[in-house]
């Protein structure tokens, strides 16, 4: 399977480190994500210089949401991923993430995102 990447909206978060120079932190929500309680605890979560925070898809009693692994997002016929990435890591629920911006600015982590769409996409 390989995702299409189309809209712009995709790579927004991909620059928030830029967007948003005078923050440290940002929390991602998708569009679909219905707020039901005070998200202002997970400001305080301590990244211990991670630059995102998610929740893991592999565990739970929902067999289809919480069972998301790599294999399900990425396209292991290419040989570059087929290389570097195990198929049966856990992938993460991208509809909820906390970024610390920080780390971001300092791992440079745009330009690694940068590297993989050129080898894959391009």
């Amino acid at each position: 399977m390989t995702v299409m990447l189309t809209t712009t909206m995709y790579f927004c978060f991909f620059f928030s480190h830029q967007l948003f120079p005078s923050l440290n932190k940002v929390v991602f929500l998708d569009d679909d994500i219905v707020v039901q309680t005070d998200l202002s605890p997970l400001w305080d979560i301590e990244m211990n210089g991670k630059v995102n925070g998610a929740v893991e898809t592999c565990t739970g009693e929902d067999k289809f949401v919480m069972s998301k692994k790599l294999k399900s997002y990425l396209n292991f016929s290419h040989p570059l991923i087929f290389k570097s990435f195990n198929p049966n890591e856990c992938a993460w629920a991208y509809g909820m993430n906390i970024f610390d911006l920080e780390a971001w600015r300092k791992t440079n982590i745009s330009n690694i995102y940068h590297y993989w769409v050129e080898q894959v996409y391009i």
